[in-house]
């Protein structure tokens, strides 16, 4: 299975000129995936969206029509065509090759932050078919302004790992429509912009949790590649290091991994990663 995980920042580039469908056309060049996971994508957002490019999801589509689309916003407000479906929406986008049996979307937590710029933010949860069964892949982003939200972020989305473990342990009564067992994930991809390094405590708690870094699996006696601030150093005056990472549950203990950074790509602040691994 080959995975790609970008934060495409709605196709706008280090040298601040926008082009959403050219990001789109990078990804088609880098190769089939058979899931595709984007984060910071824009709808109907005057601030975001380019004149001709006002639906990133549509967009989407129209360029990867072989895929099914997995869309989570963490607002949904009006847009200043008034129109019902063209609602201004910013989030993540998971595009799945074939397979996909379920999937969810997650708000995380916000707690109160005076003074301190905050969105709202989402995990989008998919399962999808895999030689091992069910496997849960999750795509996200998160806070950036505030280090407690950070924390309550993956403190939220281990608890949704803690809970598939327990459900394998004690499974729930087997019922009818809504109360059917439905799809429980053997294993599970968690991915994204998790704007941690991994000098952060926030990292360690990732450690200590039981998740696995697929880079640090895969490479142990490598550094975390840089997967943002090569090409911005305007909002990342530090230069390039590393805040994107492909978190993998237990069952991937003794599994071969490769995990690849695209330092080439000139087209946001952060770089596209792909994981390839046999399931």
């Amino acid at each position: 299975m080959r995975l790609l995980s970008w934060n495409v920042q709605y196709g706008k580039s280090p040298n601040n000129d926008s082009n959403f469908i050219r990001t789109l056309d990078y990804i088609k060049s880098l190769g089939e995936f058979d899931v595709i996971c984007l984060q910071e994508l824009a709808r109907h957002m005057p601030d975001y969206c380019t004149q001709g490019q006002a639906d990133q999801l549509k967009l989407s589509q129209q360029s990867f029509p072989g895929y099914r689309l997995v869309w989570g916003s963490g607002f949904s407000w009006p847009s200043i065509s008034d129109k019902w479906l063209d609602r201004q929406e910013f989030g993540n986008l998971t595009l799945i090759k074939k397979g996909l049996l379920d999937y969810k979307v997650h708000q995380l937590p916000q707690p109160a932050v005076p003074a301190k710029l905050q969105m709202s933010r989402v995990a989008i949860d998919t399962c999808i078919e895999s030689s091992i069964g069910p496997l849960s892949i999750i795509n996200t982003h998160l806070a950036f302004h505030d280090s407690n939200e950070t924390q309550l972020q993956i403190e939220y989305l281990t608890r949704l790992e803690q809970e598939r473990s327990t459900h394998h342990k004690s499974p729930k009564a087997t019922g009818t429509g809504c109360f059917n067992t439905g799809y429980l994930a053997s294993a599970r991809i968690l991915n994204g912009d998790f704007n941690f390094d991994p000098e952060s405590m926030h990292y360690q708690y990732q450690k200590d949790a039981g998740w696995i870094d697929a880079w640090q699996h895969g490479s142990t006696d490598q550094p975390h590649p840089s997967t943002c601030g090569i090409f911005d150093t305007v909002q990342w005056p530090q230069g390039g290091h590393c805040r994107d990472y492909f978190w993998l549950s237990q069952e991937f203990t003794s599994y071969e991994i490769n995990v690849h950074a695209d330092s080439a790509a000139s087209l946001s602040d952060h770089q596209p990663i792909i994981l390839e691994i046999d399931v």
